[in-house]
C-alpha cells in the first residue's frame, strides 16, 4: 500500500513554509528595524510540530513491515544517514568556514570541541549554541534522529522487552509533560523525556491506522482537524510557544495528525491533482528548511543597504507598506534560494550517494 502520497509533500512544504515565516517575523524585525513585520505569521513555529508528525508517520508507513527483521536494518539506517547528514554537513561546514573570518562572541573559535562534534553529530545541546554559532534550526534534527534510533530499534528487536521499553518512554514522556516525573534541570533527561518526542509517535499511530482500519469520512475528518488547527492558531499568542496555557502536542500535535489520516485517506480513495509547484516546494523543504534563516538574513542587510545608500524612504509616502512588500520579496528570496540548493546541491548529493552506497550493498 506504499502509494507516494503527494499531499503530504505538500505538507512537508507547508511546515517549512511556516518555520520561514516565522523566523523571517524574527529576522527582518531585527535587520530592518521594523517590529510588525510579518508578525501575523508568529504561529509559524507549529511547523516543527507538523514536521514531525510527518516523519512519524512517514517512517513508520515506508518501513512497518520491517519491523523485527534486523537484515533491513543496514538498508533503513544508510537511507536515513544520507537523507539527514550530507546535505547537513555541507551547509554546517560552509557556515563554519564563513565564521572563520568572524572573530565576534559567537564565532566558532568560542565553541569547545564537544560543542563542535555535537554539532556535526546533531547530538542534542542547548539551543542558545547553535542558534549563535551553528545552525539554529538544527535542535529539531536531533530529536529526528533519536526517533530513527528508535525505530532502529524496533527493527534489530521487535521483541516484548523492547516493545516494554519503549511503552515506558511514552509513559515517561506523559508524565514528564504533566511535570509527574523526578527528572530536575537534568538536560539529557529532559530531551529523551520531551514533548516533541510523542509528536513522532502520533505520526506512526497515524500510519498503523491507515493501514488497519477503513474510513469513509476523510473530508469530514479533515475539516474536523483544520477547525480545530484555527481555534489554536487563534488562540496562539504572540512569543509564546503553547497555546493558552495548553501543550503544542494537544493543540497541534492531535489536529495535525487527524489531518494527515483524512488527507492520506483521501489520496488514496481518489485521484488529486496538486500542481507539481507545491509538490516540489515539499521536495525542497529539507533545503529551504536548512537555509532560510541565512538567506533571510543577508537578503535582508543588503535590503538595507541598497534602502540606505538610495535614500528612497523620504520618497514613499507609506514606508509600512514598502517595508511589509519588501518582507514578503526576502522570504519568497529565500524559499527560491532553498529550491536552488535543493536542485543543485541536495538532488545530486543523495543521489550520487545512494547510487554509491547501495551498489557495495548489492
Amino acid at each position: 500500500m506504499n502509494k507516494k502520497l503527494n499531499l503530504l509533500q505538500v505538507y512537508r512544504g507547508v511546515a517549512a513554509v511556516l518555520v520561514v515565516l516565522t523566523h523571517g517575523n524574527r529576522i527582518l524585525s531585527r535587520e530592518l528595524h521594523q517590529d510588525d513585520l510579518l508578525q501575523i505569521f508568529h504561529f509559524g513555529w507549529i511547523g516543527v510540530d507538523f514536521f514531525f508528525v510527518l516523519s512519524g508517520f512517514i517512517i513508520f508507513y515506508i518501513h512497518q513491515f520491517d519491523l523485527g527483521k534486523p537484515n533491513k536494518f543496514k538498508s533503513f539506517f544508510f537511507k536515513r544517514f544520507i537523507r539527514v547528514y550530507p546535505l547537513y554537513w555541507t551547509i554546517l561546514a560552509t557556515k563554519i568556514l564563513i565564521s572563520l573570518f568572524n572573530t565576534n562572541k559567537d564565532s566558532i573559535y568560542q565553541r569547545s570541541a564537544d560543542e563542535i562534534v555535537k554539532a556535526f553529530l546533531l547530538l542534542p545541546q542547548d539551543r542558545s549554541i547553535l542558534e549563535s554559532t551553528f545552525i539554529g534550526v538544527s535542535w529539531t534534527l536531533s530529536y529526528e534522529v533519536f526517533f530513527y534510533c528508535i525505530f532502529g530499534l524496533l527493527i534489530l528487536k521487535n521483541t516484548k522487552i523492547t516493545q516494554s521499553i519503549i511503552c515506558a518512554w511514552i509513559i515517561g514522556i506523559t508524565l514528564n509533560l504533566f511535570h509527574l516525573l523526578p527528572i530536575g534541570e537534568n538536560f539529557i533527561l529532559g530531551f529523551i523525556f520531551d514533548q516533541h518526542n510523542l509528536e513522532f509517535v502520533l505520526g506512526c499511530l497515524a500510519a498503523y491506522t491507515i493501514s488497519k482500519y477503513q474510513f469513509k469520512f476523510a473530508s469530514s475528518l479533515i475539516y474536523a482537524s483544520i477547525f480545530m488547527l484555527l481555534i489554536s492558531v487563534i488562540n496562539t499568542k504572540y512569543g509564546e510557544f503553547d497555546v493558552s496555557g495548553v501543550y503544542s502536542l494537544i493543540a497541534y500535535g492531535i489536529p495535525f495528525t487527524l489531518l494527515i489520516i483524512g488527507s492520506v485517506y483521501l489520496e488514496i480513495s481518489k485521484i488529486i491533482k496538486i500542481p507539481p509547484i507545491l509538490v516540489y516546494i515539499g521536495n525542497a523543504s529539507y533545503s529551504i528548511y536548512l537555509t532560510h534563516g541565512f538567506f533571510l538574513s543577508n537578503t535582508s542587510k543588503i535590503f538595507t543597504k541598497f534602502t540606505e545608500k538610495l535614500n528612497i524612504l523620504h520618497l514613499i509616502q507609506n514606508p509600512s507598506i514598502y517595508y511589509n512588500v519588501s518582507a514578503f520579496i526576502i522570504v519568497v528570496i529565500g524559499v527560491a534560494m532553498g529550491c536552488v540548493i535543493h536542485s543543485y546541491v541536495e538532488k545530486p548529493l543523495i543521489t550520487n550517494l545512494r547510487k554509491k552506497v547501495f551498489a557495495q550493498m548489492n
